[in-house]
Order: structure tokens, then sequence, then C-alpha cells
């Protein structure tokens, strides 16, 4: 017995010696909100957890005495002592370096310190609600070296392009949108709902998105809630926006004056339009008609805000309306959308979560892309002396009914008209859905499935009634008419490994990845209503069919992604991934290929050696080459073209007709991916504490094997020839950006600028079927300004050199070739002098040379920010520079000798013997010179500029004073001002033209004064 008891006491005494030490307790920030996912590890050991959805944590170990380490990505690390079981309440602060922001990368994140590859991220993220954009494009200008945004012109119908380190096709490259860790297809993201925006720039870094992400990923995380009471914010804003620095038409006088002098010029007969003693009405002026078609226009945006949570989810929603007037009358854009976003714990190891977008938005624009019928130009074409309406209130044309000179003053639609007659809807609706489960199903694993569904519904409806007035007049009436239908789902299998062994970091991803997309268009039409009325807009009173069409397509991807991170001792990164992406665009022999990349990084700062520079807080050296396959710029069934269908009349009635089908173009089964592969080396350099970042970057991007069509065989009979891998076009340039924060006193401010340059090459089009690439953009059918060759850029300018005007006789006859014969034997004074290039003695294109493209050798940026005690201050300035535009609007607006069009009132500066330094030719009613004519380089402008992008001014309701209304809550108001002004020498409305640097009218882009206020309770 007395055994039994010693027996007993003794396994007392060492379960009493085991007992484990129990750690507990609670993290939050500074404002006392948890901090979800606090890492809490014990010093020197793996032992650990990390903090629930209320910032608790609890564990137990078998160690009696420690220190425990609480960290959290970007906040300081802080440690506490235990001795024995502990309860803490801590608090972190949050790190002034953004070197420790979280950056979402690929299926995951990072610390942007720990980054191998080029990966940017917008800093000034708190300003976006503070400004009246309508996109997350607009706001992206100007804010990322590399990252280069043109806005399409100030249409509200268009929407700005973003380019990431060049152009690599001459098809259409865009790059991938992944919002909330999705590929994103639907319409435009409300900006008061972005948490985030990082850029994924180089291959290393995009790779894991694969086929889509050839042209870089924009990754956007969208706002969650946060555990607490209910939050709601409340943005709203209005404002009024304006046109600047906009052409002026001659007056009707003027006019006259104008044509007699050019037909004096000619030494032709003045025509008797022109005199006002046979048509007096031609001699009043009554009509500005670019004063006509702009407005003030009005822009109203609201967004109300709510989040929350408890102990076991989070949720957050908004509600959104936009409208916007165009500058131009009858043009608008309207928007309305609702975001529903939560997150749920099911356990402590398992979650759900979803995120629903629902979009209804329509834009009614205009056409100023076509040098006959854009809006812009023929308001300059319109004569001065027509006015709006006739004297029954219907559209005036160029003259008046029953005149005999209607035919002097051009095909010409009234301006006016042509914008409020066509009665145009354009509605789209999308509905984006994700929905996820995360499992922690053991420990260190994590297994997440995600399926994203996005519908899209879009509906086309113009009504053009007859268009009785002279100038451009119609008989007929048209109704065009379409509908058009897209649904895709995605289906994301993620498991992710995470370790931490003593110095070692290990991270393991791996995908696998499905979608489907399906899509069906119709297009209707008719023709000959009896009637023009609204109520009777529809496909059943035609009086015909002129035509109709239709499109379907399917479109499968699947993949498969594997990413290794590894870390050692937050000194040496390494990063490697590899996909195998399998189309259905191509056949079988060639619709799956394996792409992959690599990435390293060496935080120099780190090393003992770089200890004693105590103001170089982080440096780091970087490198990374990848590869990504694109299928953008594949056909959906170029490997297996299918038949097209036709339904010829065979006989002398449509009774007759019957379905026919043919190939129209080649099929080529041997198609193969295009590749996107690049290699980047950079520096990342933290200087004073944090207070200086600096970035720095080369790259070099190849894209190899490019997908363009080629030439038919003539002997098939088709019209188009096989989709090719043909060429190889490279881009390389370097990048900068840098970042100050500081403060005096009260006043806290922050400095950045990027800057970034791009150079482009067309290295080769082997496999092509010419030797250059014929480009088909043209003006008025008479100007093909643009070429693309083995050496030069995409989209060269391909033109004649001028070399000013000819000033006399003289100067002409002794302008001659080898054989004394003159070079320009039509020219006379007042005529541009061409370059014979090839020296043949003539002007011929033989004599056409390279002059570069539209896009910018260098790209910068400036922005600063200031705040003191209840006020800030923003100021965004942005510019390019290098930029070649092409000034067709020249072609018409200052030339004669076309059918009469009123004209740019700087031909009232054009040259004569008394005004010989102007560089606009002598007026003419012919052009025998061909000084219009010509391809050449008298269009080129630089377009360079440099413009304030954004002032905003705002202030913050003291809370003192709040409080007495709403407990808690915050008020800031503001002013801001968009586009506030511009220094640029080009001459055309604005030097921000879009696409490949074509201007034919471009829509302006609009100054924009706006009041808003941003209430938080």
């Amino acid at each position: 017995m007395k055994k039994l008891l010693i027996l007993f006491s003794l396994v007392i005494i060492s379960i009493t010696i085991m007992a484990q030490t129990k750690l507990t307790g609670v993290v939050y920030d500074s404002e006392k909100l948890p901090l979800i996912g606090a890492s809490i590890r014990i010093s020197g050991t793996s032992e650990g957890t990390v903090a629930d959805m209320d910032g608790k944590f609890s564990f137990e170990t078998d160690l009696t005495k420690g220190r425990l380490q609480i960290s959290f990505i970007g906040f300081q690390s802080i440690e506490r002592e235990f001795d024995g079981s502990q309860d803490y309440t801590i608090y972190l602060v949050q790190e002034t370096t953004s070197l420790n922001d979280v950056v979402v990368i690929g299926y995951g994140s990072s610390r942007k310190s720990d980054l191998t590859g080029s990966v940017a991220s917008v800093s000034n993220m708190d300003q976006i609600s503070s400004r009246p954009i309508t996109s997350a494009q607009e706001f992206l200008q100007g804010n990322l070296a590399g990252v280069t945004v043109q806005q399409q012109g100030g249409d509200p119908a268009s929407t700005p392009t973003i380019t990431i380190r060049g152009m690599g096709s001459v098809n259409t490259e865009s790059p991938l949108w992944v919002v909330d860790g999705m590929p994103y297809y639907g319409g435009t993201l409300n900006p008061n709902d972005i948490e985030s925006i990082t850029v994924l720039k180089d291959a290393a870094s995009a790779a894991i998105y694969g086929a889509q992400a050839s042209s870089g990923v924009i990754v956007v995380t969208t706002k969650s809630g946060k555990a607490g009471k209910l939050s709601v914010a409340v943005d709203v804003f209005a404002g009024v926006q304006q046109a600047d620095n906009l052409p002026v038409p001659l007056t009707a006088e003027e006019q006259n004056w104008a044509y007699n002098t050019a037909a004096d010029n000619s030494g032709a007969t003045r025509d008797p339009a022109r005199d006002v003693s046979l048509n007096p009405w031609g001699g009043v002026n009554r009509t500005n008609w670019i004063d006509e078609i702009f407005r003030k226009a009005s822009v109203y945006n609201a967004n109300v805000g709510l989040s929350g949570g408890g102990e076991k989810g989070i949720y957050s929603a908004s509600f959104s309306y936009q409208k916007k007037q165009g500058l131009l009358i009858n043009t608008s854009s309207e928007r309305i959308g609702l975001r529903v976003k939560s997150q749920y714990n099911l356990s402590d190891k398992m979650r759900v979560g979803q995120n629903l977008y629902v979009l209804n938005e329509e834009a009614i624009g205009t056409n100023n892309t076509s040098s006959y019928s854009g809006t812009i130009i023929n308001a300059m074409y319109m004569p001065s002396a027509a006015p709006v309406y006739d004297g029954e209130g219907n559209f005036h044309g160029v003259a008046p009914k029953g005149s005999d000179y209607a035919g002097s003053y051009g095909d010409v639609y009234n301006p006016v008209a042509l914008l409020k007659r066509p009665a145009t809807s354009n509605p789209v609706t999308y509905i984006d859905a994700n929905a996820y489960i995360e499992f922690d199903f053991i420990k260190d694993f994590k297994f997440r499935s995600s399926l994203m569904l996005s519908l899209k519904d879009s509906e086309y409806k113009k009504f053009t009634p007859k268009i009785p007035e002279s100038g451009r007049p119609s008989e007929m009436n048209y109704l065009n008419q379409s509908w058009s239908k897209r649904n895709k789902w995605i289906w994301d299998n993620q498991v992710s490994y995470s370790k931490t062994i003593n110095n070692h970091h290990l991270d393991f991803t791996g995908v696998y990845s499905a979608q489907y997309t399906k899509y069906e268009y119709n297009l209707v039409n008719a023709q000959d209503f009896a009637r023009e009325e609204s109520w009777y807009h529809y496909l059943e009173n035609a009086g015909s069919i002129n035509s109709y069409s239709s499109d379907a397509y399917e479109d499968a991807l699947n993949s498969m992604i594997g990413r290794f991170r590894y870390n050692y001792s937050d000194k040496y990164f390494l990063m490697g991934s590899i996909r195998r992406d399998q189309t259905s665009r191509l056949s079988s022999e060639n619709n799956s290929d394996l792409f992959p990349s690599a990435s390293v990084a060496w935080k120099m700062s780190n090393e003992s050696f770089m200890q004693e520079l105590n103001w170089i807080h982080s440096m780091k050296l970087r490198a990374s080459w990848g590869q990504i396959g694109n299928i953008q710029s594949v056909s959906y069934y170029a490997y297996n073209v299918p038949m097209s269908s036709q339904r010829p009349t065979l006989g002398e009635s449509d009774a007759q007709k019957v379905s026919g089908y043919y190939v129209k173009q080649q099929s080529n089964p041997n198609l193969k991916w295009e590749t996107s592969e690049s290699f980047d080396v950079g520096l990342d350099l933290s200087l004073f504490k944090g207070s200086l970042e600096i970035t720095s970057d080369y790259f070099v991007k190849n894209t190899n094997d490019m997908i363009m069509t080629n030439a038919a065989d003539s002997h098939l009979g088709v019209n188009d020839g096989p989709t090719s891998n043909v060429g190889t076009v490279e881009n390389k340039g370097f990048e900068f950006s840098a970042l100050y924060k500081g403060n005096i006193g009260s006043l806290k401010y922050s400095v950045n600028g990027n800057f970034s340059t791009t150079k482009n090459n067309l290295k080769d089009l082997d496999g092509y079927t010419s030797s250059y690439i014929y480009h088909s953009n043209n003006v008025r059918s008479t100007l093909y300004p643009y070429r693309s060759e083995p050496g030069q850029e995409l989209y060269s300018y391909y033109l004649i050199s001028s070399d000013g005007i000819f000033k006399t006789q003289t100067e002409i006859d002794n302008y001659t070739g080898s054989n004394g014969q003159l070079i320009q034997p039509n020219a006379k004074p007042g005529d541009l002098k061409f370059i014979d290039s090839n020296k043949d003695g003539e002007i011929s294109n033989e004599d056409r040379t390279y002059k570069g493209n539209a896009f910018p050798d260098f790209t910068y940026a400036f922005n600063f920010s200031a705040e003191y005690k209840n006020f800030d201050l923003a100021l965004t300035f942005q510019g390019v520079s290098g930029v070649k535009l092409f000034n067709a609007y020249k072609f018409t607006a200052y030339n004669a000798a076309q059918q009469g069009y009123n004209l740019d009132n700087r031909v009232l500066n054009a040259w004569s013997e008394s005004n010989i330094n102007s560089e606009i030719p002598m007026l003419r009613v012919d052009d025998p010179n061909s000084n219009f004519g010509t391809n050449s380089d008298w269009y080129l402008e630089d377009g360079s500029y440099l413009r304030l992008k954004n002032l905003t001014i705002g202030y913050n309701v003291p809370a003192l004073l709040l409080n007495r209304i709403c407990q808690g809550s915050s008020l800031r108001v503001y002013f801001s001002a968009e586009n506030l002004f511009t220094i640029t020498d080009y001459t055309g409305l604005d030097p921000e033209v879009g696409g490949i640097g074509l201007d034919l009218g471009t829509y302006p882009v609009a100054k924009t004064y706006s009041l808003g206020l941003s209430f938080k309770f």
C-alpha cells in the first residue's frame, strides 16, 4: 500500500512537471480593430498560431519560459516574454514604409519587400473616390511606370486602353483583369469598391495566369467588411464638364472670301454661290456649328457602402449610380451597380465566401472616326450661313429648299441632326458571381475551390429617319438591331502549402483551372418604314429586311499551374512556375503547351556587411525570365474555319433565293501558340527609414510567332488566307519610380514620380506572305500613312518628307534632278516642297521613308499630396514625349480643293505673297501639286504634352462637431478639377487622340470641375 502511494505521488509530480503552458490573448491595430490572421510564434521554434476573426489566439506549449513574436503584414512586429501561462492584449503599429504592404499577386499575396518579379502597386488609392472618373482605367493613368493609359478621346461610350510595356502585336491587346482572385470579364468596375490595384508587368509575375496574361495582369481587390458594428459610407459628387481648345470654322463672309481667293489663285472662275449679289443667303453668318454641337455637360455620382461583421463572418455591400453627359449633345453614359461580398467561418478551419456584382450600363456615343460622317468634322464642313432649323422647325440643309447652290457646299450632314435625329439605345447587363470554399485540411496546407459565373446581355437598336434636307439627303429610313449573349464560367481549384523551418520559408501553390465560354450574336438591318414615330420602330413594320447575320462560338481553356517560392533568412528569394494550357482554338496537335518562368532576388540590406549603412532601410536586386502563351490573337476556329453562307437570288424574284455555302477563309491546322517572352532586371531601394522608396527596371519583351492572316492562295478562290504564325516583335525599355514621404510639424506630405521609356521593333516577318504589313487605316480613301516593316516600329508612319513651302518661282525652278528636269513641275509659290529621297528626279511613293510611330518614347507623371490639420491637397501631372500624331483633320479643314466644305479659320493665315512664312499651303480650288493628297510628313505633328490631370482640395469636418450629430462619424468635403490644363504644341483638338495616332477630329477629353463629399458613420 505504501509503495502504491509513493508511485501515485510520483505520477502526480510528473504530470505537474509536464503540464503545458497556455498562452492566450487578442491582437488589435491602433484603432482597436482585430487583426485577423496575425501570426503568433514562439521565438526560435515553429510553435504558434494565428489570430481568429476577433483577433483572439490561444495555444499551448511545453515550454515554461520564452519570447512570443507577434507579427502581421504591414505592421511592426513586437515581442513579449512569458513565464508560465499568460494572457495578452496586444496593439500593433502600422509600418510607415510601403515595403511591408501586402501585395496581391497571382493566386496569393506577398509582402512588397519579398517580391522577385516586376510588380507595381498604386500608392494613392485613397484618392480614387475623390475624382470624377468613371473607371479604374482613368485612375491608373500616370500612376505606374510602364503602364500606358490612353484615353480614346472624350466620348462617353469609349473606354481608355491600357498597354503594359509596349505593343507586342498588330492584334488587339489588353491586359487581363483579375478581381478578388478570379479573372474578370464584366463591365466597368465601380471605383468606390476598389481597395487596391496591383499590376503584374513581367512574364514571371503574370505567368501563373497563362494564356490570357501575355499583355500583363491588373489585379484588383475590392473592399471587404470588418468585424464590428455596421459601418455606412456615402460618397457623392456632382460636376460640370466643358471642352477646351475647340476649332473655329469660317464665318459665312470668310468662307466666301476663302473660296473666291482659292479660285483666283488657281486661275479658275469663281463659284456663283460665293457671289453675294447672286446668292445673298450665302453671305449672312447664322451659325457656329462647333458651338451648336458642344455643350457644358453634367456628371453625377452616388455610392452607398455598407460593411460589418461578427464572430463568424464579415460582409460588405454597395450601391452605385453614375450619370455622365457627353460634351456633344445627345451623348451620355449611365451606370447602375450593386455589389455584395461576404465571408463566413463554418469552423476554425473552413470558410466560405461570395462576391456578386450586378451592373447595367448604357452609353450613347457618336462617330468621330470617319472623315466622311464624323460629327465634329461635319460641324466644320457645314456652311456657317445655314441655320440649325428652317422656318418650319425641321433640320436645315446646306442651303435653302430649292436653292440652285446646294451643290457648292458639299455632301454634308447637318451635325445637330446627326446627333439628335437617330433614336439609339444600347443597354448592357452584366452579372458576375464568384463563390468559394476554403479549407485548412492539414497543418500548413490550404485548399480553395472557386467558381465564377460571368453573364453578359447586350442589346443595340438604332433607328435612322429619312434625311430630306440638302447636303447628304436620303429618302430611306433604317433600323439596325442586334442582340448578343455571352455566358462564361471559370472553376479554379487551388492547393497551397506554406511552411517556415528555422530560416527557410517554403511556399507551394498548385492550381487546376477550367473555363468555358458560349457566345451568340444576331444582327438585323431593316428599312422602308411607313412611319418614323418611336412606337413604330419595330422589325415587323419594316418594308423589307435589308440584311441579317449571326455569329456564335464556344471556347474552352484548361490549365494546370504549379508555383514554388522559397525564402532563406529573408535574404535570398526564388520563385519558379510552370503552366500547361490547353485551348479549343487550336488543333489537337498544337492545342497544349508548357510555359515556364523563374525569378530570383537578393535582399542585400539584410547582409551583415550592409548593417553599418543605417541610412539604407532595404536594398534588393531581382531578375526574372518567363514565357506566356497568348490565345487572345487566335480566332475561335482558325485551325478549321467554318463555311460561310449566303442566299443569292436564282431567277427574277426574292422568292427564288436559295441557301449557298462557300469557303471564305483558308484553315491552318498547323497554327500554334503565340508566345510572349520577357526578361527583367530590377532594383528596389528604401532609404532613410523608409521615407524614400525607389524602384527601377530594365526589360526586354519579345512576342514570338505573332499571329496574323496571310494572303490567300490565288488558286483556291477564297477571300482570306490562313491565320498563321509570322514574325517577332521586341519591346525593350527602362522604368523608374520614386516615392518620398515626410512631415514638417503638422504638415504631412508625399511626393512620387515615375517615368518609362519603351522602344518597339518589328524584328522579322518570317512566314508572312509579304515583306511588310500593309495597314488599311486611311483618310477618305486617299491617305494611307501606315506601314510595318522589319527593323521598324509597328504602325510606323511611311511618308514622303516635306521641306516647307516654296516662296518663289525661282526656288521651284532650281529644284531639279540630276537630269536637270523639275522635280515638282506642277508646283507654284505657296505649294509644299517634297523631298526626292531616292534621287530619281520625281516625287512618288518610292520617296516614302519611315517616320516613327504614335507611341510615346517617354511617359512620365508626378504626384504630390499633403495634409495639414483638417485640410488635404492632391496634384497629379501626367505627360508623354516623343509622340507623333497624324493630323488628318488638316486634309479637309485646310483644303479648298474638296467639295466646297467650310474650313478652319486658320486658313485665313494660309500662304500668300504677303504672308510667305505661313506653314499652310496657298488656298486653291485645285491641288495640282497634291499638297493635301500626298502621304507626307506635313501632317505629322509633335503630340507630346504635359497635363495637370487632377487637382483635389479636401477638408475634414472636425470630429468634435460631427459627434454632436452622429457619434463616431466622419465627413470630408472636396473640390476636384480634372484635366485642368494641357501644355502642348499639337494644333488639333486634343493630343490624346488614342489608337495609333490618326486624328480625324477627335472627341476632346473633358475638363471637369466637381464638388463632392464622403460621409461615414
